[in-house]
C-alpha cells in the first residue's frame, strides 16, 4: 500500500518533466529569405520561431492599436537556436514579423468559430533560406558594390 502512494507521486511528477507536454507547437522557420510558411492556421495552442538562416534574426509582433507597442519579441536568435513559446490561446488572426525586415511577415489563424479546426502550418521543404555569401570557399574575397552615375 505504501507504494502505491510512491508510484503515484512518480506518475504525476512525470507530467512535470522536460519534454513532456499535452499540448501541440507549431514551428516557423525564419531566415534572410522571410518566413516558412508564410501562412500558419493553427489551433490555440503554442507557437515558436526557429532560425534556420545563416544571420542573427529577431521576431516580433505588434499590437494592432497605435502606439500599443510590441506584443511579442523573440530576442536575437542565433542561426540554429529556438525562440521561446509563446501561447497564441486567442482567435484570429495574428501578423508576425522580421524586426529589420518588416517587409517579411507570416499570418498567423487560430479559430474563431470553432475549438479547433485542421492545422496547415508545416514549412515548406522545397523552400529554402539563400546560400551563405563565401561559406566554406577559400580564399573568397567579397568586393563591396559601388554605385556609378
Amino acid at each position: 500500500m505504501r507504494w502505491a502512494g510512491v508510484l503515484a507521486v512518480l506518475v504525476l511528477a512525470a507530467g512535470f518533466l522536460p519534454g513532456a507536454r499535452a499540448y501541440d507547437v507549431q514551428t516557423i522557420e525564419v531566415s534572410e529569405a522571410g518566413f516558412n510558411p508564410e501562412v500558419c492556421q493553427m489551433n490555440r495552442e503554442y507557437l515558436r520561431f526557429k532560425n534556420v538562416g545563416s544571420t542573427p534574426r529577431r521576431v516580433v509582433r505588434y499590437s494592432p492599436t497605435p502606439g500599443g507597442g510590441i506584443l511579442f519579441d523573440s530576442g536575437w536568435l542565433e542561426p540554429g537556436e529556438v525562440s521561446r513559446e509563446e501561447y497564441m490561446g486567442f482567435p484570429g488572426t495574428f501578423r508576425f514579423e522580421d524586426f529589420e525586415n518588416p517587409d517579411h511577415a507570416v499570418i498567423v489563424k487560430t479559430p474563431v468559430f470553432s475549438a479547433t479546426w485542421p492545422v496547415i502550418c508545416s514549412p515548406d521543404p522545397a523552400k529554402q533560406p539563400p546560400p551563405p555569401i563565401c561559406r566554406g570557399q577559400p580564399h573568397c574575397l567579397r568586393v563591396a558594390a559601388v554605385a556609378a552615375d
